[in-house]
């Protein structure tokens, strides 16, 4: 489905923070073996549904359920929009266990680990939208997730709950709001 390879490697750094410059040869490695196990732990899962939408007062209301997510941002970002897809994405709690163990072994591996993680699963978000898009012979905008803008991180726990996330994709909300697993992606982007 997804793995890290070598065009990866900017956007780790960047995950990293890395300012340019190059990176020293025991950096080289722990990035080629947080890489290494990165693939290896990989287990994509995912969740995703249609909706018609709203736009409503408060927010974008998705029709034929009596959510309403708030906020000026999001509507903002639907605008013009009259359908969108809710989607939940993972690369699984196996990479989680391997970013722990990694933390405790050996913590700037598990810096490299950690920042393979996001790109993986940033890169897994993208494959999911391609696949969406395929299959609807649609085309989707730019995603947008609870936490961006004024769009409350408390919207996380309904738009799971209408994904049936914790089923379908094996990701559920800690009492924190994070995701468990925790390299998870939530989003909305408006179809057209």
């Amino acid at each position: 489905m997804i793995s890290l390879d070598v065009t990866d490697k900017p956007e780790i750094l960047r995950y990293l923070g890395y300012r340019g410059g190059c990176l020293t040869e025991n950096d080289e490695k722990k990035l080629r073996e947080a890489v290494d196990i990165t693939n290896k732990t990989i287990k994509v899962s995912f969740s995703w549904r249609l909706f018609d939408i709203e736009q409503t007062k408060e927010g974008i209301a998705l029709t034929d359920t009596f959510t309403v997510l708030k906020g000026e941002s999001l509507k903002k970002h639907l605008k013009g929009y009259s359908r969108a897809v809710l989607f939940c994405i993972t690369i699984g709690k196996e990479f989680d266990i391997a970013l722990e163990k990694a933390m405790i072994k050996d913590s700037a591996l598990g810096v490299f680990i950690n920042s393979c993680g996001i790109t993986a699963v940033e890169k897994a978000a993208d494959w999911l939208q391609k696949e969406i898009e395929c299959e609807l012979s649609m085309t989707t905008g730019q995603r947008f997730s609870p936490g961006y803008g004024d769009l409350p991180l408390e919207s996380q726990r309904e738009l799971l709950s209408l994904l049936n996330s914790e089923k379908k994709a094996g990701v559920r909300l800690n009492s924190n709001l994070l995701m468990d697993p925790v390299k998870s992606v939530s989003a909305i982007a408006g179809v057209k």
